[in-house]
C-alpha cells in the first residue's frame, strides 16, 4: 500500500491516504479526517509529480507521490430561510446596498424602482417584508403605503429614507406599526437589517 501524507485543514493534524483509494475516488468526493472526524476535499496539485516519469502508469504501479498535496475545506451551503422581501427604492445604488443586506439568507428578494411595479409586486409576490423610502417617483412614498395597506399588513413595512421630516405624517395618516429607520451611514444598513430580520422571525446570531 502506497500513502500519501497531507495536513487536514480542520485540525491541521498530520493524516495519511490510501494512495489506491484516491485515485480510484472522484476527486471532489469528500474525505473524513481520522483525527477531527469532519471533511475535507483532497487534490494533487498541478505541479506535483510522481517519481516515475508517466504519470499514469506510475498511479497504476502505486508509486509514491511527493508529499505536496492542496486541501480545501468542504462548504457546507446553508439553506436560505423561504421568506419573500420586497425592496422600493428609486436609487440604484441604495437599492442593490439594500438587497445584499437580504440575499445571502433570503430565498426571495425582490427589488423594483417606482410605485407601479411595487404594487404589481405586492399582489404578486405577497412578501414577508415590505422596505420602501418615502420619496419615490410619481408619487409620495406616503401615498404608496396608505394604497397598499389593504394588501400587506403594517407590521411587515420598513420605512428606510433619509426625509425623517416625514415622520409625522406617517402616524397621521394612522400607519402605527410601521417600522421607521433613517437612512444614514453603515449603522443605518446594519439597523435596517437586524430590523427586517426581526419582522421575517429570524435570529441573526
Amino acid at each position: 500500500m502506497s500513502l500519501v501524507e497531507t495536513a487536514c485543514p480542520n485540525c491541521n493534524k498530520k493524516i495519511y491516504l490510501d494512495l489506491e483509494e484516491i485515485i480510484s475516488e472522484s476527486s471532489t468526493r469528500p474525505i473524513k479526517c481520522s483525527q477531527c472526524g469532519k471533511e475535507f476535499i483532497f487534490g494533487f496539485d498541478s505541479d506535483v509529480t510522481p517519481i516515475s516519469d508517466d504519470a499514469e502508469n506510475a498511479a497504476k504501479k502505486k508509486t509514491k507521490f511527493v508529499k505536496k498535496v492542496v486541501v480545501k475545506k468542504v462548504r457546507k451551503q446553508k439553506p436560505k430561510v423561504q421568506k419573500k422581501v420586497l425592496v422600493i427604492e428609486d436609487s440604484r445604488l441604495t437599492r442593490e446596498q439594500i438587497c445584499d443586506l437580504f440575499e445571502e439568507e433570503i430565498a426571495e428578494v425582490v427589488k423594483v424602482d417606482r410605485a407601479e411595479h411595487g404594487f404589481k409586486s405586492i399582489k404578486e409576490k405577497k412578501p414577508d417584508l415590505l422596505i420602501v423610502d418615502l420619496v419615490l417617483p410619481e408619487m409620495s412614498g406616503i401615498d404608496f403605503i396608505t394604497a397598499v395597506l389593504k394588501h400587506i399588513e403594517p407590521k411587515k413595512i420598513v420605512i428606510f429614507t433619509a426625509a425623517m421630516g416625514m415622520h409625522s405624517d406617517i402616524f397621521e395618516s394612522g400607519m402605527e406599526g410601521i417600522t421607521l429607520v433613517q437612512k444614514g451611514g453603515a449603522d443605518s444598513y446594519e439597523e435596517l437589517k437586524e430590523k427586517g430580520f426581526e419582522i421575517l422571525g429570524i435570529d441573526m446570531k
